[in-house]
């Protein structure tokens, strides 16, 4: 009877370890835990991902403003100044034709002031083509750098979102998955802050100098086109004083 008893002590103490202890579906295979991790990160990188194209996609849209509102204001000055120099004459040419018209002075005299007016009107959009050629040069040139450094920035953040598939090329998961994590884990704080501390500087310096630049090129050119605004009302008045000596 004390046998059976002990015996009965036995097999109760081993069914409270049993049900006390881990069973084997319980424990989490390695590879599991593994995987586990790497969608995690897979997650990580993927939100950070998004979260960068956001952000390049606001500097682009402030890139195309600044360059858009440059573009309306240089195009504009440029087609006032056309305007003046292909309409500024018509008064004095009609003066001079009505003078022809009535055929009591040097025709001839007049016929010179009217070719005169001609050469000076394409001598003036020569100007005119040169004030566009050096703006146009000045402002492409301006944020050249600007979208280089964005498609850069964009195949990068490409990349983000392959990161940790790509992981699985320079580390060994099967041998050392401690390692992989680990290089995951510096490889997304190391993203994560060049970003914040390097780029992001880096575009917002960008595009104060779009907007720090934008009025001075567009100043530029309405000064060379001012000149030719000038040289026009002077080589009209220039014609007019003549007219007298033709008559």
């Amino acid at each position: 009877m004390a046998w059976n008893r002990a015996l009965f002590v036995l097999i109760a103490a081993l069914a409270v370890l049993a049900s006390g202890a881990p069973s084997k579906t319980a424990i989490k295979p390695r590879n599991e835990e593994l995987r586990e991790a790497l969608e995690e990160y897979r997650v990580r990188f993927d939100e950070l991902h998004r979260e960068k194209d956001l952000f390049l996609q606001f500097a682009r849209t402030g890139l195309w403003a600044s360059v858009r509102q440059m573009n309306e204001e240089v195009l504009q000055d440029l087609g006032a100044v056309r305007n003046t120099v292909e309409y500024g004459f018509d008064d004095v040419r009609l003066d001079i034709s009505l003078l022809i018209v009535e055929g009591n002075h040097q025709e001839q005299c007049l016929l010179d002031l009217v070719y005169e007016i001609v050469a000076e009107k394409v001598r003036l959009g020569d100007e005119i083509s040169r004030c566009a050629a050096g703006t146009t040069e000045t402002k492409d040139a301006l944020p050249e750098s600007f979208y280089e450094f964005l498609n850069l920035l964009q195949r990068l953040s490409n990349s983000i979102a392959e990161l940790t598939l790509y992981s699985f090329i320079s580390q060994n998961s099967v041998t050392d998955p401690e390692a992989h994590l680990a290089f995951l884990e510096e490889t997304f704080i190391e993203t994560e802050r060049s970003w914040n501390d390097e780029a992001r500087p880096l575009m917002q310096f960008e595009l104060d100098a779009m907007e720090l630049n934008r009025p001075l090129i567009v100043a530029d050119n309405a000064e060379c086109v001012a000149e030719i605004t000038a040289s026009q009302q002077s080589f009209e008045n220039y014609i007019r004083e003549k007219i007298p000596s033709c008559l």
